[in-house]
């Protein structure tokens, strides 16, 4: 029986437009009626799930796995970049767009206009996702930070868009150097989503279904991209959606059919339903 239901959210939970709908409400709803758990499982940084349309009834699992957020919103775990590791990065790369996020703020080299310039070339869809992953702009953002500012911080996660191959081809030498500490599972190749090391969004399901006391077997997840391989290979129940990456597609062995026709929440009420949850 499946008792934690986790979805990543761009092209998998989300619709075509990239938003919460009715639909996908409702199936998240029907989970919590029938006494199951709900998880998003997102490269995104999700704080508080309502600022992207969601009740106060999921859990989250965000920035990669490197945050853990229980259904009322409290912080339950959260998971730090090597310390050194960061101020290497920072000092090499600080004229990169790059994005530092800790439990409470995202802090930026760039003054907010120049870190949106970054960006500004990337096709429409990329552009959506990208601005989601940090939740640009508001009052969470610090930008025009020091180097020596965010080499003190308590950093989870990094993102960061690199235009030219040469500077990306530096900082991927840079990673490969650092395998030990640090990891990066971008949800697209354009993109750099770096973790501590083992910190990946399957480790964290896990970590959630256990402090639920959830087996892993007990668990269905959901996913696309990159990000998601890792939360695909990890459990037996793991559907990728029909635009899905071919290596996420390979990881999760069950493909379903789009988001666009909302293939996660029907699977989801399919679920409920054929295992005789539903009222």
């Amino acid at each position: 029986m499946i008792k934690l239901f986790a979805a990543d959210l761009d092209g998998t939970l989300l619709n075509g437009l990239h938003l919460t709908d009715r639909t996908i409400l409702r199936s998240i709803a029907r989970v919590r009626k029938a006494g199951m758990h709900f998880s998003l499982a997102t490269g995104r940084t999700v704080r508080d799930p309502r600022q992207l349309g969601f009740q106060k009834n999921v859990c989250v699992v965000c920035g990669n796995g490197s945050m853990v957020l229980g259904e009322d919103g409290t912080l339950l775990r959260s998971h730090p970049l090597d310390q050194a590791f960061v101020e290497e990065l920072v000092t090499r790369f600080s004229t990169e767009p790059l994005e530092f996020i800790t439990t409470e703020h995202t802090y930026h080299l760039q003054s907010e206009e120049a870190h949106r310039a970054a960006y500004s070339h990337m096709a429409l869809w990329r552009r959506v996702v990208t601005r989601g992953m940090s939740m640009t702009g508001g009052p969470e953002h610090v930008y025009n930070c020091t180097p020596a500012q965010i080499a003190a911080l308590r950093v989870v996660k990094i993102n960061a868009h690199i235009a030219g191959m040469g500077r990306a081809d530096q900082i991927h030498d840079f990673l490969n150097a650092h395998t030990d500490v640090a990891t990066n599972a971008p949800f697209d190749p354009c993109m750099f989503e770096i973790t501590a090391a083992g910190v990946d969004k399957g480790e964290a399901v896990s970590w959630l279904a256990n402090h639920l006391g959830i087996r892993d077997d007990e668990v269905a997840v959901y996913g696309d991209g990159g990000n998601d391989i890792a939360m695909l290979r990890r459990f037996s129940h793991a559907y990728a959606t029909h635009g899905a990456s071919d290596d996420a597609k390979r990881a999760a062995g069950n493909v379903i059919g789009s988001c666009i026709t909302h293939a996660v929440p029907h699977h989801v009420v399919r679920t409920l339903r054929t295992q005789g949850s539903l009222a």
